[in-house]
């Protein structure tokens, strides 16, 4: 794995921000987004707790005090009357939000490479928190230890661990390379909520928090190794959020249909609220574009088909379930329409060239 363009020394606490603790800004777009998704107006909760939210769109790589970041996750699970809103949060904290790090994530050989990089660049994240790694024979456990006298929310680290899980299924195609949560939290009425966004067991009031994982599957290739995505995200981190008010409607809705997809079925009211846009302002600002939310839908599909046939050994039969389609049937039907041929036959025909 390469790490060129990425200074080690930049990362250090000293150099963040003001010296303060400090968090990167685009933690809280994806609170926003987050908010939008349960229909929350989040501009007048930010403005509560100190934040521009217009200013943190414009620049998501710049720094949030921490003090500021966790009166702003307490506000939102009090506006959402959700202890487990973090986890929410986590599913729209995408890897071009992690700048670096996303990338770092995204173009290593497994998932095992990518963890054991997360420690070393997890400061341009936050810097308020130590991270480590801890080793058994068949476990690899991702540890977050808050500095003392540093205030973060638990929710803050419900978000970090369910964002990572995200970004790892993308990676392998799956959850199930964790086996096992703890968290320092206090025990809520119920930890259904955690369970069923890990599947796996969870444990409360634990001593650190820590996310326990397989080795055996994190050390399997990436499903998304190849060198052109990781070029496609170096761009995505420099230029997604930075350029996200110049970019054109045709344009947002797509990278906001990229995210969404790998994970659930994106639909346009979905999207709208990612924007904090209503569904007939969407189709609207498509239109006058020449487009329209079905359109964007089946070309991004079409472009992750062909992305994932040429560049990986991703079974169809997972690929279809991946883009959303009901059986392998209708997507070997659909792409026969754009291509003239099975999937098989033409991951086959691509192989060969």
């Amino acid at each position: 794995m390469s790490s060129a363009n990425i200074n080690p020394a930049s990362l250090d606490p000293a150099n963040l921000g003001s010296g303060n603790y400090t968090t990167i800004a685009a933690w809280s777009l994806a609170i926003a987004r987050a908010l939008s998704v349960s229909n929350i107006e989040p501009k007048a909760l930010f403005h509560r707790v100190g934040l521009d939210l217009d200013a943190l769109e414009a620049q998501p790589y710049e720094r949030v005090e921490i003090d500021k970041m966790t009166r702003l996750w307490r506000a939102a699970e009090q506006a959402s009357t959700s202890d487990a809103f973090g986890l929410t949060v986590g599913q729209y904290a995408f890897p071009m939000h992690f700048h670096s790090l996303g990338k770092l994530m995204m173009s290593t050989d497994s998932l095992a490479q990518a963890f054991e990089a997360l420690p070393d660049y997890s400061a341009l994240v936050s810097n308020s928190g130590q991270i480590r790694l801890q080793r058994t024979p068949q476990w690899l456990g991702f540890t977050i230890s808050p500095l003392k006298g540093v205030e973060i929310s638990e929710l803050a680290i419900d978000a970090f661990f369910s964002s990572l899980m995200q970004q790892g299924k993308q990676m392998v195609g799956h959850r199930h390379f964790v086996r096992r949560v703890e968290l320092m939290r206090s025990a809520p009425k119920s930890n259904q909520a955690w369970q069923d966004c890990f599947g796996c067991p969870v444990v409360m009031n634990a001593t650190d928090n820590c996310m326990w994982m397989d080795r055996s599957i994190l050390e399997q290739t990436a499903l998304t190794k190849d060198s052109q995505l990781a070029e496609s995200n170096e761009l995505a981190v420099r230029q997604y959020l930075h350029d996200m008010q110049a970019l054109s409607w045709r344009q947002k809705i797509s990278q906001g249909i990229h995210a969404t997809l790998l994970n659930q079925e994106p639909t346009a009211a979905k999207i709208a609220q990612m924007y904090n846009i209503s569904e007939r302002s969407l189709g609207r600002y498509l239109q006058l574009e020449g487009t329209g939310f079905r359109e964007l839908l089946k070309l991004k599909r079409q472009e992750l088909a062909l992305h994932y046939l040429i560049n990986t050994d991703m079974p169809i039969s997972l690929l279809s379930d991946t883009l959303g389609y009901s059986n392998v049937s209708n997507f070997t039907r659909s792409f026969r329409s754009w291509q003239g041929s099975s999937p098989s036959l033409y991951r086959e025909k691509h192989r060969e060239q």
